[in-house]
């Protein structure tokens, strides 16, 4: 049974599987991790934010390393289930509950 939603809020405990580039960079700047301005930079013109450029940097594969500046560069929606999510859940300490919130939050913007 799918959750009930009403616009853009969905029925509590439910975790949008994806939600939009703007989305994603919206609620990173809403959660004070990222700035106002690199949100809107990373949507207007594509520029990594400072914080994840370092984060990416620390991938230690050059190959992954590519892949994940491939996604935050060009995904158009981001999905809850990709490996880089719980990849930057662990590089900040984030329990996976702490990013189910996160995409439950940014999925009502």
């Amino acid at each position: 049974m799918a959750p009930k939603t009403w616009g853009n809020v969905v029925a509590e405990g439910f975790v949008p599987p994806e939600i939009s580039r703007r989305q994603f960079f919206q609620e990173l700047a809403n959660r004070e991790m990222i700035t106002k301005e690199e949100a809107l930079a990373a949507i207007t013109v594509g520029t990594l934010p400072g914080a994840f450029d370092v984060l990416v940097s620390a991938i230690l594969d050059e190959d992954v390393e590519w892949q994940a500046r491939m996604l935050l560069a060009g995904a158009m929606t981001f999905m809850r289930a990709n490996w880089f999510v719980d990849y930057f859940a662990t590089m900040q300490g984030f329990p996976s509950a702490y990013m189910d919130d996160f995409w439950r939050s940014a999925g009502t913007l």
